[in-house]
C-alpha cells in the first residue's frame, strides 16, 4: 500500500506541476496554447485520476474541513479543465491565434491557482 502511495502522489504532484504550470505560461498571451493543448489535457486527465486514487486511499469515508477544502479545489481543478476543453480547444480549431485563447488560459490558470492554495494548505486547516 505504501508503494502505491507514493507512486500515486508522484504520479499527482508532476502532471499537476505541468498541468498548471504551462497553464501559467500560457495566461500571459496564449502564444504556443496549439503544442500544448494536449499534452495538457492528458496531464489534467492524469492528474484527476491521480487525485481520485489518492482521495480514495486517504481520504475515504470522511468529509471534514480538511477533505472538503480538497473537494473545492478538486471542484476548482475541473472547471478548469472545461475550461480549457470548452473555451481554448475551440479557438484553437480555427487555427488563428485569438484572444480568446489567452482569455481561456488565464480563466483556467485562475482556477488552477484556487486548486493549488486549496491543495497547500487542506492539511492545516
Amino acid at each position: 500500500m505504501q508503494v502505491l502511495l507514493i507512486i500515486a502522489i508522484a504520479v499527482h504532484v508532476l502532471s499537476s506541476v505541468f498541468w498548471a504550470g504551462s497553464t501559467f505560461v500560457l495566461a500571459r498571451n496564449g502564444e504556443g496554447a496549439s503544442a500544448l493543448f494536449r499534452p495538457q489535457i492528458g496531464a489534467a486527465v492524469v492528474s484527476i485520476l491521480s487525485g481520485s486514487l489518492l482521495w480514495h486511499l486517504l481520504h475515504q469515508g470522511s468529509f471534514q474541513h480538511t477533505e472538503q477544502i480538497l473537494a473545492t479545489g478538486t471542484a476548482a481543478a475541473m472547471l478548469a479543465l472545461l475550461v480549457q476543453v470548452a473555451v481554448v480547444r475551440p479557438e484553437l480549431r480555427s487555427g488563428e491565434a485569438s484572444p480568446r485563447v489567452a482569455a481561456g488560459c488565464r480563466m483556467a490558470a485562475a482556477l488552477l491557482f484556487v486548486t493549488v492554495i486549496c491543495m497547500a494548505v487542506a492539511r492545516y486547516i
